[in-house]
Parts: C-alpha cells; structure tokens; sequence
C-alpha cells in the first residue's frame, strides 16, 4: 500500500494525458500518474481475470497483484509498447502461473453480442429480438447457453479468444500479451471460434437470431 500524498501542481491536469505519458509521470515520481492508470484500468483487467477464472477474488487478488507489480517496475516500461498491452501481460503471466494450482477449471463468465474480425466489423452476432414481457429471462437463458460454450473451449485457446473478442485487441497486442508468434495466435483465435460456434449453433432456440457475417 502507497502512503497517502497530497496533489503537486504540476500534475493538475494529468487525467488529460495518455496512458504513455502518464507512465513517463510515474517514472518521474508522480503518484497521481499512476492513481489515473489504475482508475483507467481496474475495471477492465479485473473483468478480464475474471473471464479467465470464474471466481471474484482471484481476479481481485490477481488484478490488485498486477498494479503493484507495474508500479514496482515502472521503469522498465517503454512507450514502444502500449500500457495496456504491457499491463495485460503482467496479468496474463499472474494468471498463467498461478492457475496451475487451481484444481478446478477455469470459467469464462462472459457473454457476447457480437464478435470482431480482423478485416470486418463482425464475425459472429447473436441478438434476441424478443418483444415478450419475459425478455429478461430470456436473454439470460441465452447467455448462460453462451456462458456454458466458452467454457467447453480447450484452456490454451482462451486467453486469445478473450482478448480478441471480449477486449478488442489486435493480433499484435495480443502475441505480445500471450508471448505467441503472430500466427500462432491467428491459429488459435480461429480454432477457438470453431470450437464456440460448434457447440453454440445446435442449442440456439429457434427464437433467436444465429448469424454469422459473410
């Protein structure tokens, strides 16, 4: 835990900065820097652990664990990297070597509306169209079919699929984040969304719409 520390007129306006520039703050000393960082992005690296997980305090844990361990070595940022890929992969590598001795599989609790490629907007769209008054339990009933599916698709292919599909990153940012080769990651986004839609498309109920993009 950082002490507390009063606000330095010079980082006034810090929250109008990147997030490689505020790195550049941080290993200058400025504290803020890093408080807008971690505002930025708890919400989102917690999210992502979790989808890898299934279980709040270890995402919890492992995202807390994540920022401390990118405050401790700031200075070994570069700004050829984006933060995010940088941080992402600090928790990739968290994740990877704890989850080993976790006896239970990992859970993916996350669910899709639609799902990018890299030359086109959508590779994938589920969506209810429902109108009924129960179009809420419908939705959840459609998602936990979604739910039950990511989870079915092998452990190794995962990561990439979250990144790519739920986080949006690009196939670069993702062999940096994972360590893969470019096409060791295109290879395994590819057999994950084969893996995704075999087991999605025969439990769909007629009452939604399966779409895949040509």
């Amino acid at each position: 835990m950082r002490p507390e520390h009063r606000l330095n007129p010079a980082d006034a306006n810090l929250g109008e900065l990147t997030d490689e520039e505020l790195m550049l703050r941080v290993q200058e000393g400025s504290n803020q820097a890093f408080d807008i960082l971690v505002g930025r992005y708890k919400g989102k690296l917690y999210t992502y652990i979790y989808r890898l997980l299934g279980n709040e305090d270890d995402a919890e844990e492992f995202a807390q664990e994540a920022f401390v361990k990118a405050y401790i070595h700031a200075d070994k940022y570069r700004t050829v990297a984006k933060f995010s890929t940088w941080l992402y992969t600090i928790a990739t590598n968290l994740v990877r070597n704890k989850v080993r001795n976790v006896k239970r599989r990992p859970r993916m609790l996350s669910t899709w509306s639609d799902f990018r490629s890299e030359d086109e907007g959508k590779w994938m769209e589920i969506r209810d169209d429902s109108k009924r008054p129960d179009d809420y339990t419908e939705r959840r009933k459609l998602q936990q079919l979604i739910q039950e599916a990511v989870e079915k698709i092998p452990e190794k292919y995962r990561a990439a699929f979250v990144l790519r599909e739920i986080d949006g990153m690009s196939y670069d940012e993702i062999s940096a984040v994972t360590g893969l080769k470019l096409g060791t990651v295109r290879s395994r986004i590819n057999r994950a969304r084969s893996h995704f839609k075999r087991l999605i498309a025969p439990v769909l109920s007629a009452d939604y719409n399966f779409k895949e993009s040509k």
